[in-house]
C-alpha cells in the first residue's frame, strides 16, 4: 500500500466514523467539502494514534472518548475545540471579554481546570493566552474559510448561516424547513 492510498483508507475511514457520531450521512460530510481539512486538523491536533483510537472506542460509552466530542463539534460548527473543551457550553463566554466593562459572562471559577492554574503549569509563560498552549496543540480555533457556512448545525436547525448562503428575500416570513 502506498503512503496516498493509506491516506485516503484513513480519511474514509474518518468520514465513516464521523456520520456514525454526527447523525449525517457519509454522503452529506463528504458534501460539506470539509473531510479533508477536518481530518487534517484532528490529526495535527491530536496525533494519528488518538485519531484512530477515539475511532475505534464505543461513542455510546459514558464517558465518551473526549477526542469523539471534539470531532463532532468539529462537524457541527467547524471548530476544533480540544477534548479538554469539548464538553464546555460556555467556551465562547470566557474566552470573550465582557461587553462595555461589563463582568464576563460566566464567572471566573467556572474556567476549566487546565486554565485556572495556566501559569502555574510548568513550560507556560505569565500572561500566555489560556487557548493557546506551548505543546503545539490549539485546543480552540477555526479549520477552514469555509467551516463556518459548511458547519452541520445549520442543516440541523433547518436555518442558514448567518451572513453566508442566503435563502432570498422575504425567506423570514416561512418557517424553517428540516431534512428528512
Amino acid at each position: 500500500m502506498t503512503q496516498s492510498t493509506d491516506t485516503e483508507t484513513q480519511l474514509r475511514d474518518f468520514v465513516k466514523f464521523s456520520a456514525t457520531v454526527t447523525g449525517f450521512s457519509e454522503f452529506d460530510l463528504w458534501g460539506t467539502g470539509q473531510a479533508e481539512w477536518y481530518y487534517k486538523a484532528a490529526v495535527d491536533q491530536e496525533g494519528l494514534e488518538a485519531i484512530q483510537k477515539a475511532m475505534a472506542s464505543d461513542p455510546s460509552a459514558i464517558p465518551a472518548d473526549p477526542v469523539v466530542g471534539s470531532i463532532i463539534k468539529l462537524w457541527y460548527v467547524g471548530v476544533w475545540y480540544g477534548p479538554e473543551l469539548a464538553g464546555r457550553m460556555d467556551v465562547a463566554a470566557w474566552t470573550a471579554p465582557g461587553r462595555s466593562g461589563a463582568k464576563p459572562a460566566v464567572p471566573d471559577d467556572s474556567q476549566p481546570d487546565e486554565s485556572r492554574s495556566w501559569q502555574a503549569m510548568p513550560g507556560h509563560q505569565a500572561g500566555e493566552d489560556r487557548v493557546h498552549g506551548g505543546d503545539g496543540r490549539t485546543p480552540l480555533f477555526v479549520v477552514s474559510p469555509d467551516a463556518y457556512t459548511e458547519g452541520l448545525l445549520w442543516r440541523a436547525i433547518g436555518a442558514h448561516p448567518s451572513g453566508a448562503k442566503a435563502p432570498g428575500y422575504g425567506s423570514w416570513a416561512n418557517p424553517p424547513v428540516f431534512e428528512d
